[in-house]
């Protein structure tokens, strides 16, 4: 099966998970449906979530070939006591990259953590440290390096709006001393809105800037957004989610554009 036939397979999947979960169960289930799909897109959720993310970017390396990240992320709160909680998202990436030369297996693996106010309601805000292990399979999929930093992430949510951004700057430390050193921001910022039944609008674009990298090849800006719903599928509460990004900045021999597809799996309290 080659990308384009694995994306439209998961666009047909989550039309086709939308419209069996169309007609909601009771009369309160659209509240609750509005609420999962907020703490879905809250990076500082308080429950736990195992997500599922496709990422294809289009027009990748000097023969425009698709790259292609599948991350399983699952994110968990733990209660520290009554007035803190520290918020885990494990991140861990199967690479396919065409360039230079073909490679597909496990990319390096991010671990973040993030201590917040456990009794915040409409803003919230968390703060901690990143690490990136050098677990890559393959020369291609790893930096061979340690790289730690900062992070912090800031969210309001409102009935219908929620606004926020997570924001984390990545240094190396340890590792192969032949390989480039690793200096990369991350920015992603979150607007989205939420209708009755678990519809929602959601555009929350993965920015980097690598400061290493000379001027033309330092930022990926992505624009764009998509389309989710919370649904259930036998008892199991779902959050599906598609998205599309037109790349205003890239690398020279970076992607065009990309299209992001979700699956998470929620477990709220």
């Amino acid at each position: 099966m080659n990308q384009l036939d694995r994306v439209l397979a998961c666009v047909g999947l989550l039309l086709l998970a939308a419209n069996l979960s169309a007609a909601e169960p009771d009369a309160g289930a659209g509240d609750s449906a509005r609420v999962l799909a907020a703490e879905d897109l809250n990076p500082l959720a308080r429950m736990y979530v195992m997500r599922f993310e496709d990422n294809v970017q289009f027009g990748f390396g000097p023969d425009d070939e698709p790259l292609n990240f599948f991350r399983i992320q699952p994110l968990f709160p733990v209660e520290l006591n009554e007035d803190w909680t520290l918020l885990m998202r494990v991140l861990v990436p199967l690479a396919h990259a065409p360039w230079p030369e073909t490679a597909d297996g496990l990319s390096d693996v991010n671990v973040t953590s993030l201590l917040s106010p456990a009794k915040g309601q409409r803003f919230i805000w968390g703060v901690g440290p990143s690490l990136v292990l050098p677990t890559g399979s393959h020369e291609r999929l790893t930096t061979n390096k340690w790289v730690a930093g900062p992070s912090g992430a800031a969210v309001y949510n409102g009935r219908r709006w929620q606004v926020g951004l997570l924001v984390q700057n990545l240094w190396s430390f340890a590792g192969d001393g032949s390989r480039d050193d690793v200096d990369v921001m991350g920015l992603r910022p979150l607007v989205s809105y939420h209708f009755d039944n678990g519809w929602y609008l959601s555009s929350s674009p993965s920015i980097v800037a690598d400061w290493e990298a000379d001027d033309d090849n330092r930022w990926l800006l992505p624009v764009g957004g998509g389309v989710g719903k919370v649904l259930s599928l036998g008892g199991q509460r779902i959050s599906a989610l598609v998205e599309a990004y037109h790349h205003v900045l890239s690398p020279t021999l970076g992607p065009d554009w990309q299209l992001r597809l979700q699956i998470s799996l929620l477990y709220p309290k």
